[in-house]
């Protein structure tokens, strides 16, 4: 339990960070300052400008704030797509329900994620909402299968026993006893992909398929500053850092924070 109240203290600082980040950005993310452009690093650009005199500063704020908005929600959201379809599966196991799963489970698990997202969002309107979606889509098949795994051996399981034995249907011991006992695991597997979904999301933007100009992205604002690596490193320099903490963060919280816990859970 203490690790999961870790969990979302920790996911709370970063929606924190990211509300507070866009809402102090000191410049218009977007005002555009042709004689500025290209300014380095000073007291009034922090991070400098870009080839059409916006603040980077401003923008990697912005930027960060929609990258961190949009990673927890498809977080959350594919959690909770996993634990409904992964407890339907493990409830009906053996039938066709559990065998249709399984199918789409397995090649949704076997292909790359980004290439997936990225074929799909060719399809369709390039911007935050669907970037959003199409994520929660793909992502939720790893919490259903432990929530799955969870239901099927909570089974067999002397409590399920006893509440059948009482008799408590089934649907009731499912939503009682069966789910919540899978949440937490699942959970906190679930978590080891967050600093996947914040890279997905930037290499979505990066390639265009996310957050569309001029409102900034992480991967976007990387994007753009390519051709002025040599005569403006701060252009890509601060975007790319930002998007590094980030997911550097994350790592290191899931490694010595979460890690041992997933590991007694997969154990058992």
């Amino acid at each position: 339990q203490r690790n999961i109240i870790y969990l979302f203290l920790f996911m709370g600082i970063l929606w924190l960070s990211g509300i507070v980040s866009s809402v102090f950005a000191p410049h218009d993310p977007i005002g555009i300052h042709l004689l500025e452009r290209l300014s380095s690093p000073d007291h009034t650009y922090f991070f400098g400008t870009d080839e059409l005199g916006r603040d980077i500063f401003s923008r990697v704020l912005v930027g960060f704030s929609s990258t961190i908005k949009v990673s927890i929600m498809t977080l959350f959201s594919s959690f909770l797509i996993g634990v409904v379809f992964g407890s339907i599966a493990g409830a009906f196991y053996g039938t066709l329900i559990d065998r249709v799963f399984n199918w789409i489970a397995a090649m949704l698990f076997s292909l790359p994620f980004l290439l997936i997202i990225a074929a799909v969002m060719s399809l369709m309107d390039k911007n935050l909402f669907n970037t959003y979606l199409v994520m929660t889509l793909i992502i939720w098949v790893s919490p259903a299968r432990i929530v799955r795994a969870g239901v099927i051996k909570a089974k067999s399981s002397p409590f399920v026993l006893t509440e059948r034995a009482m008799g408590m249907g089934e649907w009731q011991i499912l939503l009682r006893s069966m789910i919540p006992t899978s949440i937490q695991p699942a959970f906190i597997f679930s978590f080891r992909y967050f600093p996947e979904i914040i890279g997905m999301e930037a290499g979505l933007s990066f390639l265009g398929l996310g957050i569309q100009p001029p409102h900034p992205g992480l991967g976007k604002m990387i994007f753009d500053s390519i051709n002025y690596l040599y005569s403006a490193w701060w252009y890509a320099f601060f975007p790319a850092f930002f998007l590094f903490a980030v997911v550097f963060a994350s790592n290191i919280f899931y490694r010595y924070v979460v890690d041992k816990s997933e590991k007694r859970f997969l154990e058992v």
